[in-house]
């Protein structure tokens, strides 16, 4: 109830700034300025990859957090307002894309500024080497399930490093038992491991590598249960 008020707020401050007789060009415009400029919404690049930055009480207690909390926020209010704004799962972090008069153009949901195509191209080769493109269906609307699954595996990934152990564990747990995907149980067995749960690490980890031999993760996670086999054998003849 809270944050419905709270985002509430937000929407009848918008509509108080925002005319609907504007071109909608100028409405879009208005409302990226009311976010990062009036609000002071933004990422920090020093503090990018904290889990709390996902945590939508804190991101609209401090306007701090990441591109796909912010982006989350521009879109809520976007649709509140019929602006053509949409989200697109752009490989190295959520983009948005406003569309007017049949024309597109880019947002950067990390300070609301506008993406050239250069832009784009530059972020993609920084991730998978020079020479790469873009293919046209990386830019177009992304589903809602595709972002659901993006937005988990920042937050597993985000409590993990932070080694919220507790927290992870109970957040893939309600992951599990919603749709018992085998990235789910994986990242358990990470979470399980860092606790020292070992053996049942090892079932969750070994489940993964067994449904999963071609991810490019089962090589590594091969190598992490040959510690935990060493681990388990330590328990069981410690040495006097």
């Amino acid at each position: 109830a809270q944050l419905r008020a709270k985002m509430g707020h937000l929407v009848r401050k918008a509509r108080q700034e925002i005319s609907p007789d504007w071109e909608m060009e100028d409405r879009i415009h208005h409302l990226l300025q009311l976010v990062y400029g009036d609000w002071g919404f933004h990422c920090d690049a020093e503090q990018y990859f904290y889990a709390r930055n996902l945590y939508l009480p804190y991101v609209l207690e401090y306007r701090q957090g990441m591109p796909v909390s912010l982006g989350a926020i521009v879109l809520y209010l976007a649709e509140a307002l019929d602006l053509p704004i949409y989200p697109v799962n752009f490989p190295t972090q959520l983009i948005l894309r406003a569309e007017v008069k049949g024309e597109v153009a880019f947002i950067d949901p990390w300070d609301g500024s506008y993406m050239s195509q250069e832009k784009l191209q530059q972020l993609y080769q920084g991730a998978f080497g020079f020479g790469a493109q873009i293919q046209p269906e990386e830019l177009d609307r992304a589903e809602l399930p595709l972002l659901y699954s993006r937005f988990e595996q920042l937050a597993k990934n985000a409590l993990i490093r932070e080694e919220h152990n507790d927290m992870a564990f109970r957040y893939i747990e309600s992951l599990i038992h919603r749709k018992n995907d085998p990235y789910d149980i994986r990242d358990r067995g990470l979470v399980l491991a860092q606790m020292g749960a070992y053996h049942a690490a090892l079932q969750d980890l070994e489940l993964f590598v067994d449904k999963c031999p071609q991810d490019p993760t089962s090589s590594l996670i091969r190598t992490q249960l040959l510690e935990l086999k060493g681990e388990i054998e330590k328990d069981l003849h410690p040495i006097h």
